[in-house]
């Protein structure tokens, strides 16, 4: 399958769920610009508690920061690159979470979907309805190390420079094959940005 203008190629990663790669979705020079803008403002990277609360935890040992949606010009053109590849609104989109992951850093396997049945869930989908896809963007490439695995699907995905990685999951559930992670990075760092897509516009 080959695109238009904003990049070359896209690869089926798996049908069901639906994952995708694209190739050199963004310039080398996005990268560099997104990496050094988001680097002043890094702190250790948080997760979301059974009760909705968000604190530090040994699952994921990253550092990280958001940008607000068109919060630059840069961010902005990359968000509407994003709807114009996946179908999804800008608006249905939550800010960019830009990562960075040292030498052992990683995020163990998790859902990036709320889960329903926790008491902290409504705080979290009462603007925009719960998560339904993602979009992961790679900044940098490590030298070892640092993919983003599907443990149920048995697959790795290495991280390159440039490309983007989309994964959807339509029902908040185990059944929808979406666990996944970061595994610890070996040999150098990882630059990645997170975008989350909910169901409508997140506010």
């Amino acid at each position: 399958m080959t695109t238009a203008t904003l990049h070359k190629t896209v690869y089926t990663v798996s049908e069901e769920p639906r994952i995708l790669l694209i190739e050199e979705f963004l310039s080398h020079a996005e990268c560099d610009a997104l990496v050094r803008l988001a680097a002043p403002s890094l702190k250790r990277s948080t997760v979301v508690c059974d009760d909705g609360s968000l604190e530090a935890h040994a699952a994921r040992t990253s550092r990280g920061m958001y940008f607000q949606r068109a919060q630059l010009p840069i961010v902005d053109r990359i968000e509407k690159r994003i709807e114009e590849s996946f179908g999804h609104p800008v608006v249905n989109g939550e800010g960019f979470q830009v990562l960075h992951y040292a030498e052992g850093a990683e995020y163990k396997p998790h859902y990036d979907y709320f889960d329903p049945a926790l008491p902290g869930t409504a705080q979290h989908t009462k603007s925009g309805g719960n998560r339904i896809a993602t979009v992961l963007l790679y900044l940098n490439q490590p030298d070892e190390g640092g993919e983003t695995i599907f443990p149920d699907l048995g697959l790795k995905v290495q991280p390159l420079k440039g490309g983007a990685l989309y994964f959807a999951y339509p029902e908040p559930s185990p059944d929808s094959l979406s666990l996944h992670g970061g595994a610890p990075v070996v040999r150098g760092e990882k630059f990645v940005a997170t975008k989350w897509i909910r169901e409508r516009a997140y506010v």
